[in-house]
């Protein structure tokens, strides 16, 4: 558009110049000149504002995704609240993290049987014909449009934000300390309890240390199972 634009003026000029130089009127110049200056005018305003003469061809990539953090066997994928109100979602992607965008995008999310998914479609305006590329010479035959993400996650994963996944960290490191206090305590007792039934135990180094096993086992099973009901029951408050 912009070459016929500029043939339009060049056109209105040899018009002008005629009529100046001559005294006469070259309608066919002035015109086509004209013609070609308004619409093609047009057309370059249009071609900013409405992507003019491109067409709508989105590109899409679905891609398998890793939770953003498992914490005691629990998957999450963590939010932050962008600059725009609108939430970004953190997932996992090989070894790295990453975070869907908000701006000139949309995520919507949706319920996966088994494979955590996330697939991206981004829409793009393209010149697809010669013919279009030729009346977009000089200006852009490529845009970006908006994005959407579609993040597609099983139902025991869970959707927590930052400051809320810190607090379940926080529950694990108060869990495994109370569980250290949990095992000296019962191998305390347990050890005195033994001692008096069985006199030979204090010198049974064997048995001593298949207790103290059994004694962590058991202890750490039981506060494990209370941690999990705690966490779930946690992040249930947080979606009430």
């Amino acid at each position: 558009m912009i070459v016929l634009f500029v043939l339009g003026i060049v056109l209105l000029a040899y018009a002008a110049i005629k009529g100046v130089t001559r005294h006469e009127v070259r309608w066919p110049a002035l015109v086509v000149g004209l013609i070609l200056t308004v619409l093609m005018g047009l057309g370059l305003q249009r071609a900013q504002e409405r992507h003019f003469l491109m067409a709508k061809v989105p590109v899409e990539k679905t891609q398998k995704i890793a939770p953003a953090l498992t914490i005691n066997g629990i998957k999450l994928i963590t939010t932050q609240k962008a600059s725009d109100g609108e939430l970004r979602y953190t997932y996992t992607l090989g070894k790295k993290s990453y975070q869907t965008v908000t701006q000139n995008a949309k995520t919507i999310v949706k319920t996966a049987d088994k494979q955590a998914t996330l697939k991206t479609e981004v829409m793009t305006y393209q010149a697809t014909s010669g013919w279009r590329r030729f009346m977009l010479l000089g200006q852009e035959t490529f845009e970006k449009g908006a994005a959407t993400y579609t993040l597609s996650v099983p139902k025991d994963w869970y959707f927590v934000t930052t400051s809320q996944a810190k607090t379940l960290q926080n529950m694990v490191k108060d869990s495994k300390a109370g569980i250290a206090k949990e095992v000296a305590a019962e191998v305390k007792q347990q050890f005195a309890d033994k001692a008096k039934a069985d006199k030979n135990f204090i010198k049974n180094k064997d048995a001593q240390t298949k207790l103290q096993a059994q004694i962590v086992t058991d202890v750490t099973n039981k506060a494990n199972q209370a941690l999990d009901q705690a966490m779930l029951e946690k992040i249930q408050s947080w979606h009430n």
